[in-house]
C-alpha cells in the first residue's frame, strides 16, 4: 500500500502507527501486531529503503511471542517554503527569453551555468 500524510504541527516528534490486522469474513478483524515509527528517527533528505520491523503487542501488553513482521519503505517529500526562498514556479515566471536570464535564473537555485561547462 502507498499513502500521503502530512507532516503534523508537532514535527519531528510525531509517529506514524501501522496496525496488521487479519481480516475475517465470518467476524471481526484478528489484530495480528503493530509497530510505532518515530518521525524523529528519520532523515527527511535519505533515500528511502526497505526496513523490515517486528510486529509488536497492543500497548500496554508484554506478550513475547512472534507476530510476524512487517517490511515498510518510509520516504518524504520536501517542499519548498515560500517565505524562505519562494518556489520553482516563481522561477519560472522570471527573467524569460535570453542566455543572461538564464544564468539569474541559475544563480536564483544555487548553482552556475559556467560551473558545468568546465566538468
Amino acid at each position: 500500500e502507498q499513502c500521503e500524510l502530512s507532516i503534523p504541527k508537532q514535527g519531528n516528534r510525531a509517529e506514524v502507527v501501522l496496525k496488521v490486522l487479519h481480516r475475517n469474513f465470518m467476524g471481526g478483524d484478528e489484530f495480528l501486531g503493530q509497530i510505532s515509527l518515530p518521525l524523529q528517527d528519520f532523515d527527511v533528505y535519505e533515500k528511502p529503503k526497505a526496513i523490515v520491523y517486528p510486529l509488536q503487542c497492543k500497548p500496554g501488553q508484554k506478550k513475547t511471542e512472534y507476530r510476524g513482521e512487517l517490511e515498510v519503505k518510509l520516504g518524504f517529500t520536501v517542499k519548498a517554503n515560500e517565505s524562505v526562498g519562494g518556489s520553482v514556479s516563481d522561477l519560472t515566471k522570471k527573467n524569460k527569453g535570453s542566455i543572461s536570464s538564464l544564468n539569474k535564473v541559475a544563480g536564483n537555485i544555487g548553482g552556475s551555468l559556467l560551473s558545468l561547462g568546465s566538468k
